[in-house]
């Protein structure tokens, strides 16, 4: 009996080491056993490319998505007030703008528009991953084996490609690195070159005057979700799962209104579909995480602000920011409540919106 006890043990000991290996420990409010069954599959089937030399880098953070605004002082001031991010960067015509961790940062990039008058958009996203340099050759040798198109270097420190539908990313970029600012591609071939140090320069130099946080508003941590829409779910689902190491939290592909979730870091990628299936992919919706989050009194201060807040779940308001982006206000466990209370769409989540 004594021997049978210690089998026992030993294959839950076991089974609890597998499940801390494919990341279904519980983290947060979210514990394995709310993922759903779809999920824990894809989670499995991705862990099992260890050792057929299938490579996967698993990406930490959000290094930057990169907006367009029609006044990035405007757009810039509006994040450090209402969100406390803090001013990295700014030579006075665009800025880099960092939130949560100091040292594995979540940022923004705040760029003017390529011609007036053009709708503002998220043009590409980076994503960060510890290491870098270590990794860069590794990366490009598995970006090629899979056949990624437009592989290309941005500057030393990155790797920029597009994804299956064509989205532009900077695909691997370090969490954090002198040689990674806006603009930084064209002069930062080589990291160290005095060209590269003397654009990183050109935007510290104005840094005393920028806005600085105050925290009169929210603290955000991290983004709550970035929605990408594509015309194929699966397919890029597979792509960020398997290559970028996100983990699968909610999955349902099929039909019209076809979704994945994948969550990395503190962080969450919503994939959506595209009606047309020719449409080109495009991201113009993201939300934060704050810290402290009590609805009553998020909807308080954004109303304080003008901000209109609609309800989306009783973990998130909806606003909209000044060049038209549908930005979420969120509680840590968003997305996790949306994929597992609420199936996928906050309209469904019991007692509704604001439950």
């Amino acid at each position: 009996m004594a021997c049978n006890l210690e089998d026992f043990e030993k294959r839950k000991a076991d089974r609890r080491q597998i499940l801390k290996a494919l990341g279904l420990m519980a983290t947060g409010a979210f514990v394995a056993s709310a993922l759903p069954k779809r999920a824990a599959a894809f989670a499995a089937r991705g862990a099992q490319g260890a050792g057929t030399g299938v490579k996967s880098f698993p990406v930490t953070t959000v290094n930057h998505l990169n907006l367009t605004s029609a006044n990035y002082a405007r757009s810039r001031d509006f994040y450090v007030d209402l969100f406390g991010m803090r001013v990295a960067w700014d030579d006075g015509r665009q800025c880099a703008l960092e939130f949560g961790s100091l040292t594995s940062p979540n940022g923004m990039y705040i760029r003017p528009l390529t011609k007036p008058g053009e709708k503002p958009t998220i043009g590409h996203m980076a994503f960060g991953i510890p290491n870098f340099m270590s990794q860069r050759a590794a990366m490009k040798a598995e970006l090629e084996r899979r056949g990624i198109r437009n592989v290309r270097p941005d500057g030393e420190v990155g790797w920029s490609c597009n994804d299956p539908a064509g989205y532009p990313l900077n695909i691997w970029v370090p969490e954090k690195d002198k040689a990674m600012f806006p603009g930084a591609a064209g002069s930062c071939e080589v990291a160290k070159s005095d060209k590269c140090i003397a654009a990183w320069q050109a935007g510290l130099k104005s840094l005393h005057a920028a806005p600085k946080p105050n925290y009169k508003g929210f603290h955000a941590t991290g983004y709550s979700f970035i929605v990408l829409n594509v015309p194929d779910v699966a397919k890029e689902r597979d792509f960020y799962r398997d290559l970028l190491g996100m983990k699968v939290i909610y999955d349902k592909p099929e039909g019209p209104g076809g979704e994945s979730f994948l969550r990395f870091g503190q962080n969450t990628l919503q994939l959506r579909k595209i009606g047309n299936p020719a449409a080109k992919p495009y991201c113009n919706q993201f939300g934060l995480t704050i810290e402290n989050y009590d609805s009553n009194s998020v909807e308080a201060e954004l109303k304080r602000r003008g901000l209109r807040p609609k309800p989306d779940s009783k973990l998130s308001w909806s606003i909209v920011d000044p060049d038209g982006y549908q930005i979420g206000v969120s509680a840590a466990g968003f997305s996790e409540h949306i994929a597992n209370d609420c199936h996928g769409s906050s309209a469904t989540c019991p007692g509704g919106p604001t439950a």
